[in-house]
């Protein structure tokens, strides 16, 4: 099966790459693999990383798809340690 065969599918307590129905594009086959958290958070950090190193920013936020009224801020913020060493 070609990748581009396959979606990432949120659902209530977890998120899938998932192959989907063509009849019902929002129902999953039995073909499917649960994201786990750590591969979500490295994403999150490889993204928030690019797009540091291309100088367009050092994080971002945007409107929560799932609580409404709410937005998600993602910000690549220097540790103490980093501070202290570049000080050195």
């Amino acid at each position: 099966m070609p990748a581009k065969d396959y979606k990432i599918c949120p659902a209530l307590f977890c998120a899938y790459i998932a192959k989907t129905s063509k009849r019902n594009p929002n129902l999953m086959l039995e073909d499917r693999r649960e994201i786990t958290e750590q591969e979500i958070l490295a994403l999150i950090d490889w993204y928030v990383c690019k797009r540091a190193s291309e100088g367009k920013c050092k994080g971002f936020t945007m409107k929560s798809h799932i609580e409404k009224g709410k937005t998600v801020d993602v910000t690549l913020i220097d540790t103490e340690e980093e501070k202290d060493e570049a000080d050195s």
